[in-house]
């Protein structure tokens, strides 16, 4: 409104100064004016509220019902509060709070209580019940399913604010995990017999008899609810306990053995079985390159994993597990350390070894039964190292026989010698000679040999393993021709 009086003031005294006092002409044109507007702004007002007669009229009916609302709620809210400001004593309203929050809680506890009762029965007749079942299966499933609620419990944890009754029920749970072991491996265990004599193994797909008085379950069956339980290692242990005892040992320490597989069918009530044999042969077959021994292991092998572990992959790691380390250490006790030649020259027929048992390993790695990351490649790190291993033999050689020309060595008369020439040596900084014992003469012509022996060594890149192995030996004999002088 301002803006347009000022814009008027203008248009009247466009020509004058407009801090000149205006004239009574111009002020009666300036009312002209502004009357003449007012006119405009009523009848656009009236023009406005004739075509929004209708909402205008609803708009101001909710605007008394408001008002009339909100004048009742003032009066309900006067007659609630009345009786509080005519008592100026509120314990009584208090005391009844108090009375209501403690019920509340007391409720909520209740519910909780309710709730762990309910949880507790559930799991005591999941248990009750995996106890009673007659199927392994079914029982193993049930304790596995239980683990992550008794072992592990969401609501509480191990320590001391747990119930009592998580604890009553871990026991239950530990003992029917307990009974399931020892149930398992038992039945496992009387589907694999071995023959007392060794050399002999018998496997049926079912126990032939149940030393408890039980029913015995398949070998395939006892061996899934052992994994199940996370038990397939318990369960295992003493039959690849008793297949490297009286299996894996005869067939790596002997030569002259074969091995042969014989399948039964089924006849009758009895389970099919499977046996495999270490048969003594007449014919002498030397080791060699390994292949004999190799195969004849592997065919030991491929009978545990087809009928012990029902070529069942996660079965086989575990037996591996158990054996492939014994295995090993036999391999290398009666073959592998017994092929390390005793020459240099010799070295390069090892070769053949190191191939053979590169197959060897590569031929398990396809068969699953030992990791594809070169792991438990136990036996070719052994081979690798063949020339740390000659260095070894050749030194604790060498050592026996300084220790046995020293043990020799004539203290009363250490310069005795057939032929005197021999002991006669230039000293390297001084123009005289001088005369050495017989025992310190042989002792470097032994060291001297030791080191000739190295040059001849035939893979420079393990030179320095082998040649750090071979050079502490003269200072071994060093050492011990100081401790008899």
């Amino acid at each position: 409104m301002a803006d347009d009086v000022r814009e008027l003031l203008l248009s009247t005294t466009a020509d004058a100064d407009p801090s000149t006092p205006l004239s009574a002409p111009d002020l009666r044109l300036l009312i002209d004016h502004l009357r003449h507007r007012s006119d405009r702004l009523h009848a656009s007002a009236l023009s406005f509220a004739s075509s929004n007669r209708e909402p205008l009229a609803s708009a101001l009916l909710r605007a008394a019902s408001s008002a009339a609302s909100s004048a009742s709620l003032q009066s309900s809210l006067q007659s609630a509060l009345s009786p509080l400001s005519s008592s100026p004593d509120l314990s009584d309203l208090r005391s009844l709070s108090d009375r209501l929050v403690a019920a509340r809680r007391e409720l909520r506890e209740r519910q909780e209580h309710l709730a762990a009762a309910s949880s507790v029965a559930s799991l005591s007749a999941r248990l009750r019940a995996a106890r009673a079942s007659a199927n392994p299966l079914d029982a193993a499933a049930a304790a596995a399913e239980l683990k992550p609620l008794l072992v592990n419990p969401e609501g509480s944890g191990s320590g001391g604010d747990e119930p009592v009754v998580f604890g009553l029920l871990r026991g239950e749970w530990e003992q029917l995990v307990d009974e399931l072991q020892v149930g398992l491996s038992k039945n496992v265990e009387e589907c694999v017999e071995f023959a007392p004599e060794g050399g002999k193994v018998v496997v049926r797909a079912g126990p032939s008899g149940s030393s408890s008085g039980t029913p015995g379950v398949e070998l395939r069956v006892a061996l899934q609810a052992l994994e199940i339980i996370d038990s397939l290692d318990y369960g295992m242990a003493k039959v690849a306990d008793l297949m490297v005892k009286h299996v894996f040992i005869p067939a790596i320490s002997n030569i002259s053995v074969t091995v042969s597989v014989e399948v039964l069918e089924k006849s009758g009530s009895t389970y099919p079985a499977s046996v495999l044999s270490i048969v003594p042969s007449e014919e002498l077959q030397g080791y060699k390159d390994g292949s004999v021994l190799y195969s004849r292991i592997i065919d030991v092998i491929k009978f545990a994993r087809k009928f012990i572990c029902v070529e069942n992959i996660t079965w086989t790691q575990s037996f591996a597990k158990l054996t492939w380390s014994r295995i090993s250490d036999l391999v290398i006790t009666h073959f592998l350390s017994k092929a390390v030649p005793d020459e240099a020259s010799k070295l390069i027929e090892f070769q053949d070894v190191i191939r053979g048992t590169t197959e060897f390993e590569n031929t398990l790695r396809g068969m699953m039964f030992i990791s594809p990351d070169r792991k438990d490649g136990k036996l070719t790190q052994f081979v690798d190292d063949v020339e740390v291993h000659f260095a070894v033999r050749k030194r604790n050689e060498i050592l026996v026989k300084a220790r046995y020309i020293l043990v020799q060595y004539d203290y009363k008369n250490p310069l005795a010698s057939d032929d005197h020439g021999d002991s006669v040596v230039d000293l390297l900084f001084q123009p005289e000679k001088c005369f050495i014992s017989k025992s310190a003469l042989q002792l470097m012509k032994l060291v001297h040999g030791a080191l000739k022996c190295r040059m001849l060594v035939c893979r420079p890149q393990e030179s320095q393993r082998s040649f750090a192995v071979l050079l502490g030996m003269p200072c071994s004999c060093i050492r011990l021709l100081c401790q008899f002088s």
